[in-house]
């Protein structure tokens, strides 16, 4: 009876260790403009298409659209609006956090993921008040410079070592949509929001 017991409980270690040995990680380091300013974002996963498939992480003010007694009734879709317009009626609660001191290191959930497909992972970030000579006060609100979004290709299910996402644009500083405007020349001190993003 031991024997069969000590059997149970070893398979599922293994079962344990496997899945985090085969698991995925978001890290994102802080830069600069990360301290002191709790920046704001949401990192999601779309397959090939461009279909969203599930959030992996989310701040708590985002993910209550700064339901607080600071922020307009409407809260703040300015500062993620790209993953704003993407999750529709998706429930995100069990992804969401505080703005971390440290950064970010979180598990990818790949139970919805498809083992040799092709996916995209975004994430979006942003700080308040972030003004500059492009983005002033007077023409942005609360926002100053927009959310920026960084991007990367994984394969589910194969191993691939580190790999980074990559800044690839903006979002809407106003909300008004959730394209993604492929330029960066304009922007200052929201490039240093984050060190580094990726996945491994």
């Amino acid at each position: 009876m031991k024997k069969i017991v000590f059997i149970i409980m070893f398979t599922i270690f293994a079962c344990i260790v496997c899945n985090a040995e085969n698991g995925m990680e978001l890290i994102v380091e802080p830069g600069e403009h990360w301290q002191g300013r709790n920046p704001q974002f949401a990192s999601w996963i779309e397959d090939n298409k461009g279909n969203y498939i599930s959030t992996i992480v989310v701040t708590n003010k985002t993910a209550k659209k700064f339901q607080i007694f600071t922020a307009p009734k409407e809260g703040r879709p300015e500062a993620t609006p790209v993953w704003n317009h993407k999750i529709k009626n998706d429930k995100i609660d069990a992804v969401s956090m505080a703005t971390p001191k440290d950064g970010v290191k979180t598990l990818i959930n790949n139970s919805l993921l498809v083992n040799g497909d092709t996916y995209n992972i975004y994430l979006e970030i942003n700080n308040s008040f972030d003004y500059n000579d492009f983005w002033p006060e007077k023409s942005t609100g609360v926002n100053g410079q927009p959310s920026l979004i960084y991007h990367a290709k994984f394969i589910a299910g194969e191993p691939q070592g580190k790999i980074n996402l990559v800044l690839i644009g903006h979002g809407s500083v106003d909300a008004s949509n959730g394209n993604i405007t492929n330029k960066t020349e304009n922007l200052t001190t929201a490039l240093t929001i984050i060190k580094e993003a990726y996945i491994k």
